[in-house]
């Protein structure tokens, strides 16, 4: 179920307009279903979850170019996401602001053994701080969404 919505959450994300005309700029909704499988149902589900959603958007809308830089966004954000969880005391909106930084440091790895590193310089910073501000909107849905289920858990 979380896969499903993770795909939708991908596909409604690319329809939404972002003010910053910087190509490769998205909220990330998707993260939403990623980070509630982490917090609800552990890493190995959240992995899961996050590469099926990854090759399967890739595989419908990307192709193979969109499936690398995606999955190597994805797997570096899984990594710092896991590991920040497991260490006590860091919120889900830390968590997700990092988890969105490592995603687009992911990509722009990706995009410097592919293409002009100087392009990459240019558009690293711009990328950066809308990462952030972005992971910290996803993780205060992601913290609302698992207060809900919190709740819901004691009906």
């Amino acid at each position: 179920m979380l896969l499903a919505l993770a795909l939708i959450l991908s596909y409604l994300d690319s329809l939404i307009p972002m003010p910053i005309p910087v190509a490769g700029i998205k909220l990330g909704l998707a993260n939403l279903a990623v980070l509630f499988a982490l917090y609800k149902l552990g890493a190995p589900d959240a992995i899961i979850v996050s590469t099926t959603r990854v090759i399967l958007t890739g595989l419908m809308f990307a192709g193979f170019s969109g499936i690398l830089y995606s999955l190597a966004g994805a797997t570096l954000s899984l990594f710092v996401m896991i590991l920040l969880k497991k260490i006590t005391g860091y919120h889900i909106v830390t968590v997700s602001a990092c988890g969105s930084l490592a995603h687009i440091t992911g990509q722009l790895i990706v995009a410097a053994l592919l293409t002009s590193f100087s392009i990459i310089v240019y558009y690293a910073p711009v990328l950066l701080v809308s990462s952030f501000i972005a992971g910290i909107v996803i993780g205060i849905l992601a913290s609302s969404l698992n207060k809900i289920d919190r709740k819901r858990d004691k009906w």
